[in-house]
């Protein structure tokens, strides 16, 4: 795991960018062809997989309303990616509905084992939007999300450990999380470990990046394939 941290690292102080490794949701290699003739036929994953690309504008226009009713047309069969991304619309304003409906689908799709739903609860107990703000749930279901390989679990373990929320501020723990989240892939976690992670040369690095290297292998972030999600 430290080739792959120090791969990482290269690429960071070169070019300021991470390469794109494993993720919280797989993405299938389907042709906007291929997904619309299989949401045609009424099946959930391809609906809400369409939802996506006009949520996010991949191979078509962005739209929101119509992501928004493909999501709940995809719910209504139950699909925990829907869900989410529902979830994840409404949360973020680009969707009708209340903080407290988004922590609803946020818990239907994390009792079907969605990674994305379970951080996103993280950020909504640690927020204190549409729940009582507490951090040390917050912490659960960030570290649970990571355990399942959501990127964005393992850079909101690192915003807490920055914030001292629910735990003991330590900038070195947070930003090797954030240098794990960033090599698998999480644009915010890249961000943060921008504008605050030392130079390379700098002392405090060293133990940075092998503090990084165990979180790597906690989490098993290696090599892999992109992730049908946005970064939230």
């Amino acid at each position: 795991m430290r080739s792959l941290l120090g791969v990482f690292a290269a690429t960071t102080l070169a070019f300021g960018a991470a390469p794109s490794l494993s993720a919280q949701e797989a993405t299938p290699e389907f042709t906007l062809a291929t997904v619309q003739a299989e949401a045609a036929k009424g099946h959930a994953d391809a609906i809400s997989t369409l939802g996506w690309m006009y949520e996010l504008g991949k191979g078509v226009a962005e739209d929101d309303a119509k992501a928004a009713s493909l999501y709940r047309t995809a719910i209504a069969q139950g699909d925990s990616f829907g869900q989410w991304r529902m979830g994840v619309m409404i949360d973020e304003g680009s969707a009708k509905g209340t903080t407290e409906e988004a922590v609803a689908l946020f818990r239907q799709a994390a009792a079907q084992k969605s990674a994305g739903a379970i951080a996103s609860l993280g950020v909504m107990y640690a927020t204190g939007r549409g729940v009582e703000r507490d951090y040390e749930a917050a912490m659960r279901y960030y570290q649970a999300a990571a355990r399942m390989g959501s990127a964005h679990g393992i850079e909101g373990i690192g915003v807490l450990y920055a914030n001292g929320q629910g735990v003991e501020r330590n900038m070195n723990e947070a930003l090797a999380h954030w240098m794990v989240a960033a090599a698998a892939g999480d644009e915010d976690a890249m961000k943060l470990l921008m504008e605050h992670m030392p130079a390379s040369s700098d002392p405090e690095a060293g133990p940075i990046y092998d503090r990084a290297s165990v979180i790597a292998d906690a989490y098993g972030v290696s090599d892999g394939e992109g992730a049908r999600t946005a970064q939230r």
